[in-house]
């Protein structure tokens, strides 16, 4: 495939591209005309054997039959709590007798399916007909019975316990049940629920949600390009559903997210309103390539990320993780995979329901720094004068932190979403306004988001469907950094006697306003609109075959106005600087797959094809100018400005062509193989490298179902899995080409004439090529008490070689960027992971669940062709400009690299005694160990040989841990999640306290002098910016343990809300304690999302605390 440019707008080859899609479309929609042989199903007279005489379970009968016919069942383990055991004779007999006689005694029934599933109910009751025994009648309850959505549940059974009494509930949940006495003890059950016993108490209304009961109703994942029942799982994945997403108040999904999912390592970047998070799978494994994961939202590939979808909306996360859950996403698969699929709607009545919540929020805590007279005193040692005569007078001064974050920063949240729809058209629609104050002093987002999904079935072989949703968000990014906050003067006011905010002039470098004043008169606003939808056509023109073809865009309209007004010191001399930048990004995407599923006999295969195009569009410009007569208009009059600073723009386009296909076979349900796999071709690439071809094969074995297993009377299930495949990683838009720019002048002829042109100012590479990444694993699914302890093992190991990174060459005449984009280099992660998910009560109206997984992840350099086996990264700006960080072959990518701290030297004495000079060697300066030379000995002095390996922001352990307990109408629960190992390079700390004219951290008021010397604090001549290189002593432990979640929820009975179907208030807190060593905001901390550059803290904002008060209304 390749990809052309021409002068024509971006827009008019979209609308080309558009209709040959509709033509290419109404073709295959039109050429579907063959057809496959039919399955005709299993029969219920199939006859099942039974080799000698034996009294076993009805589970075990349910075995017994899915063995020898292949055939399903879905049950509620409450149905069988107190079966007797079953005698069978030797011999043959039919399906459907052995079920009668095994069931009818229970008083239930059963249903083949089309599905070669068998439902075990209740025996059906005629709705809302009560049948009872020859008794007394006393009093009707009625009631009303629901999912935990608020979804009726049509054809619940309620019957009177210990007797055959009951009803079942109509088509909106409704039921109406005669009793003899009022403290009788109503059952409600349903196909796929935990069944409820409810004592009446003398109620005559009683209305309750069923749980979904994962033992029963076997749990549905989605998958790539489809979904699949968990038990016939081969690959990795991780699914969180609705509820567990919703516990926690944010405005991205990632926020909610961290710490939930095994493997998956989620670190914020900043806590400011709606910033990303990094977010890595199964380690890092590129040094400038992608390691985020692919996001897929409602089948939309490569939809960014999820900053613009209402967590609310989101019915479900499914995480992929191994080579065979990722392999159909090919080249955008190495990093793992996000599937997100928001809510639809259901046939039955319309639901609605308002979900709204306030949160207030507050930072955790500050940075701790000299108060105002130990700065003063601080302040004449540095300086060597008295410039502060008497430092006790100015007592604490002003904190600068207390004065720009703010306590209390509401957010607030209000969705309003209706759902429902007939047998052939359902729909679901919701709007969301979402309005966060940052704790940061005028930090803000705003958002509203509108959401239209729906299905539609036109006749019996066509149905139809689309998601939609469309948002507009605002947001005030904050206006200075954290080192110039924790660093202000303290001895200064925030205004002065004339109420104007205070100037510091002391400092030449830090002359400026302080940080209130910077905050309260910068004007920042970015603002996005974003369309993202998916339409889609199925076609089933016989039984089992499926055509669907599948139509994204992802639109993004992004523009940032920025304005430094006139009254700030800083823009006395260009009085007023004004920027304005806008960029669009839009995606198109085409899918088509073709599915077939077939049984027969013991055997089982569904397979898939598919071809997919997706075209990228990416354009932007910005302007500067300065020198405004007013400031009235800030950035809404930028062509007043007298001087025009600056001006860019760029374009670029970039396309993606794909087929894919999948193969499942599965025998008996107890042996499974996948086959499935991608070839993509990107435009990133030159001709010869543009194809990659991502194959994986995975084998499952359902041990659980073996006879020698069931057997043992131990395992509810037990399955392994192993797969193994090749992952992708493409270049960044156009990194294989050489760019041209721009901006070169060049002379002609003799006349001395300047003429502008472009020229080449970056080399291309025809040579590059895919990263690859092979990767194994090895799991084990398996459940233990009816289902009530369930565990899931993988191990890991994924290496990636041909890693994408810039090499340095030789500087060639007229191409100013001395680099080449290259592939070199080899990294590899390996690691496990464990969940475990149990239920440690469930007595009455009681029940406490526990869900915790832990994760490991080594990440180590295996290959640089580079001479030393090494490449010196992350420089540390200022004086010094010394590298901070190392790639280098055995160690973690992004290891930190410095220097080994020895102490303070105490005297010029010691300093000669040790014969060494260099690099911190004075009296109070820090003490370096000499460890190497240009030979690779010690030399005596301290300098870049000295520096080595002294720590790793890769954790050894993370994971977290989830307890949910309900009582009768409570709910309760609390979330913990926990990070081990990892080190922080605490560049804040640093850089504040390597800098004689600002404050510096409260430990400095312990510094030494001569008279104290029993210290680790350097001395005042220690802080100077020459002593601003990396070293052990700002390597701090990142481990920690927080309290991340806390919530009770109360469900108020329905029959005190007359107009509603449910409601649920609620209070929740975030990030309520932390336990930690680290002396920064937060040991949750990463600077951006650079693969090389992870556990820097450079400028970070403090992380939030808050509390929150929600209601939840069905009517």
């Amino acid at each position: 495939m390749q990809t052309y440019f021409n002068q024509r707008a971006p827009m008019l080859g979209i609308g080309v591209f558009c209709r040959l899609l509709m033509k290419i479309y109404l073709i295959l929609f039109c050429s579907i005309t063959f057809a496959l042989g039919t399955n005709n199903g299993l029969s219920q007279d199939a006859k099942i054997a039974i080799t000698s005489e034996k009294s076993i379970s009805v589970k075990q009968v349910f075995r017994l039959i899915h063995k020898q016919t292949g055939y399903k069942f879905i049950f509620s383990n409450d149905f069988l709590a107190d079966a007797p055991n079953v005698t069978l004779n030797k011999g043959l007999i039919k399906t459907k007798d052995l079920l009668d006689n095994c069931l009818s005694p229970l008083n239930l029934t059963f249903e083949f399916t089309d599905s070669e599933t068998i439902v075990v109910q209740r025996k059906a009751i005629e709705s809302n007909k009560p049948i009872t025994e020859k008794r007394e009648i006393q009093f009707t309850v009625t009631g009303n019975v629901t999912d935990m959505d608020g979804e009726p549940l049509v054809g619940a059974n309620i019957v009177e316990k210990g007797t055959t009494n009951g009803a079942q509930t109509d088509f909106d949940g409704n039921y109406s049940l005669s009793v003899n006495d009022d403290q009788a003890t109503l059952i409600f059950s349903y196909i796929g629920f935990a069944t409820k016993e409810i004592t009446l108490d003398g109620k005559t209304s009683i209305n309750v949600s069923l749980e979904e009961d994962a033992a029963g109703l076997e749990e549905v994942v989605v998958v790539a390009y489809g979904t699949v029942k968990k038990s016939d799982l081969t690959g990795s994945v991780s699914s969180i559903k609705t509820d567990k997403i919703n516990a926690t108040p944010s405005a991205r999904l990632d926020d909610a997210l961290r710490g939930k999912v095994s493997g998956v390592q989620i670190t914020p970047t900043s806590s400011q309103p709606g910033a990303a998070a990094s977010i890595r799978i199964r380690g890092t494994n590129s040094i400038t390539g992608n390691s985020s994961p692919l996001f897929v939202i409602d089948g939309l590939i490569g939809a960014g990320n999820s900053a613009d979808i209402n967590v609310q909306d989101i019915q479900s996360v499914e995480v992929l993780k191994d080579a065979s859950a990722t392999a159909l996403y090919g080249s955008r698969g190495s990093a793992g995979v996000v599937l997100i699929t928001t809510k639809r709607g259901k046939a039955g009545q319309s639901k609605f329901t308002y979900d709204t919540y306030t949160t207030f929020q507050s930072p955790t805590r500050y940075i701790d720094v000299l108060n105002a007279s130990e700065f003063a005193d601080w302040q004449n040692e540095v300086q060597g004068s008295v410039a502060y005569p008497n430092p006790e007078s100015y007592g604490e001064g002003t904190n600068w932190q207390e004065e720009v974050y703010r306590n209390g920063a509401p957010m607030t949240s209000h969705t309003l979403s209706a759902s429902g729809g007939t047998e052939n058209a359902q729909y679901f629609v919701s709007g969301n306004y979402f309005n966060q104050e940052g704790v940061f002093t005028g930090g803000n987002l705003k958002r509203y988001q509108f959401r239209v999904n729906g299905d539609y079935k036109l006749n019996e072989i066509l149905k139809v469907g689309n998601s939609v949703t469309v948002s507009r968000s605002t947001t005030v990014p904050r206006s200075s950094n954290i080192i110039n906050i924790a660093g202000w003067f303290p001895t200064l006011p925030v205004r002065d006697e004339n109420g104007e905010f205070t100037i510091q002039t002391v400092s030449a470098e830090l002359a400026a306003e302080n940080p209130v004043g910077a905050a309260s008169k910068n004007v920042n606003l970015d603002t996005r609109t974003r369309i993202l939808g998916t339409v889609f056509a199925e076609l089933e023109p016989i039984k089992n075959l499926r055509y669907k073809i599948n139509y994204g865009t992802d639109l993004s309209l992004t523009k940032n106005e920025d304005y430094a007004p006139s009254t700030l010191f800083e823009q006395a001399n260009d009085r007023g600087t004004a920027t304005i930048g806008n960029s669009e990004y839009l995606s198109v995407l085409l899918e088509q797959t073709l599915t077939y599923n077939h049984s027969f006999s013991d055997h089982n295969i569904d397979g898939l094809l598919g071809y997919t195009r997706q075209r990228i569009f990416n354009s932007g410009s910005s302007v500067q100018a300065r020198g405004f007569t007013t400031d009235y208009f800030t950035y809404n009059n930028i062509d007043s400005g007298s001087d025009r600073t600056g001006a860019s723009s760029f374009a670029n386009e970039f396309g993606v062509e794909s087929f894919l296909f999948r193969l499942n076979y599965s025998y008996k349900g107890k042996y499974r193989l996948t086959l499935n796999g991608r070839v993509d071709g990107s435009s990133n690439f030159a001709k010869d490298s543009k194809w990659g071809t991502f194959p994986s094969v995975a084998l499952a074995w359902n041990a659980g179902r073996e006879k020698f297993i069931e057997d043992l009377n131990l395992f509810d299930d037990l399955k392994f899995r192993a797969s193994y495949g090749r992952l992708g990683n493409p270049a960044s838009g156009g990194t294989s080409l050489a760019r041209l720019g721009a901006g070169f002048t060049y002379l002609f002829g003799n006349s001395g004439n300047i003429t502008n042109g472009i020229g080449l100012n970056r080399l291309g590479n025809d040579q590059l090529k895919f990263e690859t990444t092979d990767q194994l694993d090895l799991g084990l699914d398996t459940s233990f008490f009816n289902d009530r302890l369930q565990v899931t093992l993988d191990y890991y190991h994924k290496k990636t070689k041909d890693l994408f990174t810039d090499q340095e060459i030789l500087w060639l005449a007229g191409v100013p960027t001395a680099i080449i984009p290259t592939n070199f280099g080899t990294i590899e992660n390996s690691g496990f992971e464990l969940y475990v998910n149990s239920i440690n009560i469930d007595k009455d109206e009681f029940r406490w669940d526990t869900s915790f997984n832990i994760s490991t992840n080594k990440n180590e350099v295996l290959s640089i062709p580079d001479e030393d086996g090494e490449l010196l990264i992350n420089r540390i700006g200022g004086v010094v400009n010394i590298p901070s960080a190392v790639i280098k072959e055995g160690e973690p990518l992004g290891a930190f690299y410095g220097y080994i701290r020895d102490g303070i030297w105490n005297s010029q004495d010691e300093i000669d005694a040790a014969g060494l000079e260099g690099r911190g060697v004075f009296p109070g300066g820090k003490r370096f160990k000499d460890i190497s030379g240009p030979d690779g000995v010690p030399d005596g002095i301290i300098d870049n040989e000295d520096q080595t390996v002294i720590g790793s922001p890769h954790p050894d352990l993370f994971g977290g841990m989830d307890n949910t307990i309900t009582y009768k109408n409570f709910e309760f629960s609390m979330y913990w999640s926990f990070v081990l190992g990892n080190d922080i390079f605490n560049e804040t700390d640093t850089r504040i306290n390597t800098a004689f004219d600002n404050n510096v951290s409260a430990r400095f008021a312990d510094r030494w002098t001569p008279e104290n010397t029993e210290t680790n604090v350097p001395s005042a001549r220690g802080v100077f910016r020459t002593e601003l290189v990396p070293e052990t002593g700002i390597i701090e432990d990142g481990s920690f343990l927080r309290l991340r979640n806390l919530s009770l929820g109360y469900n108020i009975p329905s029959d005190k809300l007359p107009i509603f179907k449910s409601a649920k208030l609620y209070v929740r807190g975030t990030n309520l304690l932390l336990f930690d060593k680290y002396t920064g905001y937060d040991p949750e901390v990463n600077r951006g999302d650079e693969n090389a550059r992870r556990g820097y803290d450079q400028a970070q904002d403090p992380s939030v605390r808050s509390y929150t008060l929600g209601l939840n209304l069905t009517f």
